[in-house]
């Protein structure tokens, strides 16, 4: 360590080379934040095929288009908006007009409750208050009762860190919300957000999810879903906007080890031995992928952190159905194993297309992740038989099961704690990710305000 010390840090290039690891939201990001400031930037990514824990890909039965896990952005989505108009791929988006979220419940066996919770055109938060007063799920008492959760989030005043040893359902159940309101309308929130049950997810993620989408304008609140699938939104359309400026991305680069010297980072070795050399390096890769470039000693002495965190999986079932079960563009099913349905067909544009292809998604999918995919199959079918009449006479003619184990960071209680910030005790080596120290949950969202924020770190460091 004394070494380290005293080693004067290695003189800059005029034009540094900003070495970025991985292909995901995070490291596109931060590319095309340095790439447009004029850095030279070379970004590695170990597959074949950008887009890290958000992709697409095409079956090879239907031709249709199946994301690993279907993403919902919402307005409040500010960074995530801005980076997909600067590359040039806003209009792949489809933006609510006002928030609204359909709801089914099986009120008795054979008997489904349709129910929308559509917000109002008020100023916020009052949008809020009137989204559930037209929700049939949850009475009135309940509805009166929701004010508390706004009311108890504005007083926080940006001090959430009291609420990281507190888990979502202790929190609510402080604040006097009954078990049915969270059963019918947080807990969905929650698990869709924070991808864990609000049993053991904390409250600190959740109280800035709602400050964020609820309580500050209706259109934060509003849904904002892509009509193409994960890697036509933003993957081609990154990759473009770097290498028009100069920059480079090699795929299928596994990076086999980070090296350091005196205290920096002065580039890589690549599992086929190539070593490449670097001004800056950031890493945008998972923890659990960054802990195995990192050298043990480096870990131990600055990376420790990276053995407390847990992930959190996702599991998508795609179905498809000869004739359509539903004209609904999504839709949350509650008190069942599935948290949500998404019509493809709708989505993309082909209501009236037939086949119909289902995505459906089981969050914090710690138990269905092991299953097996013909139970998941079964179960599947027969949840969209239970809350879909239309497709009690017909069966799914194909199936697909994607299983993200890893799908995000598991926000369990005391996690945000531990959350490392973008800047290292290396002075030129920044860590991006969703998992990083961001105020957000591990979402879209938060992976692309960690990508911007590094390049942002890097222009300071290196000049604009």
């Amino acid at each position: 360590m004394s070494s380290e010390t005293n080693n004067p840090p290695l003189p800059l290039s005029p034009c540094p080379l900003v070495l970025i690891l991985g292909g995901g939201f995070a490291g596109l990001a931060a590319a095309v934040d340095l790439a447009k400031a004029g850095k030279r930037v070379l970004l590695l990514e170990r597959r074949s095929f950008l887009g890290g824990r958000a992709y697409s890909f095409t079956d090879k039965i239907t031709g249709d288009t199946i994301d690993n896990g279907q993403h919902l952005m919402m307005g409040c989505y500010h960074r995530t908006l801005r980076f997909l108009e600067k590359i040039g791929s806003l209009g792949n988006l489809k933006f609510q007009p006002n928030p609204q979220v359909d709801f089914l419940h099986e009120e008795a066996i054979g008997s489904v409750t349709h129910a929308r919770f559509k917000c109002p055109p008020l100023p916020a938060p009052l949008h809020l208050l009137g989204g559930l007063a037209g929700l049939k799920t949850i009475g009135w008492g309940d509805r009166l009762r929701a004010l508390r959760v706004g009311l108890a989030v504005r007083t926080l005043n940006g001090n959430r860190e009291r609420l990281a040893d507190v888990t979502v359902r202790q929190w609510l159940d402080s604040l006097g919300q009954s078990d049915r309101i969270q059963r019918r309308f947080w807990n969905v929130m929650a698990l869709a957000t924070l991808n864990e049950e609000p049993e053991i997810a904390s409250a600190d993620m959740f109280a800035r999810v709602i400050e964020l989408g609820f309580m500050r304008t209706k259109r934060d609140s509003a849904m904002v879903i892509s009509r193409v699938g994960l890697s036509d939104l933003y993957t081609r359309q990154a990759e473009k906007f770097v290498e028009a400026r100069g920059g480079e991305v090699r795929l299928n680069a596994d990076v086999a080890r980070i090296e350091f010297e005196n205290r920096r980072a002065v580039g890589v070795t690549l599992r086929s031995g190539e070593r490449i050399e670097a001004d800056a390096v950031i890493s945008a890769l998972p923890y659990y992928a960054l802990k195995r470039t990192l050298p043990d000693e480096t870990v131990a002495a600055h990376f420790s952190h990276l053995d407390r965190f847990k992930s959190a999986p996702i599991v998508s079932i795609n179905l498809w159905y000869d004739e359509p079960v539903t004209d609904l563009e999504f839709s949350g099913l509650l008190d069942s194993p599935i948290e949500w349905v998404f019509n493809k067909n709708a989505i993309t544009g082909d209501a009236g297309k037939r086949p119909q292809h289902l995505a459906l998604v089981i969050s914090g999918a710690h138990d269905a992740a092991s299953k097996p995919k013909e139970e998941l199959i079964a179960m599947a079918d027969g949840e969209v038989k239970r809350f879909f009449p239309a497709a009690r006479k017909q069966n799914p003619f194909h199936a697909f099961v994607v299983r993200e184990h890893d799908a995000t960071l598991s926000h369990t209680v005391g996690t945000a704690r531990s959350r490392p910030g973008h800047r290292t005790r290396f002075d030129n080596f920044f860590l991006a990710g969703d998992w990083t120290d961001t105020g957000l949950p591990a979402t879209i969202e938060g992976a692309v305000q960690s990508g911007q924020d590094c390049a942002r770190i890097v222009l300071e460091r290196f000049g604009t």
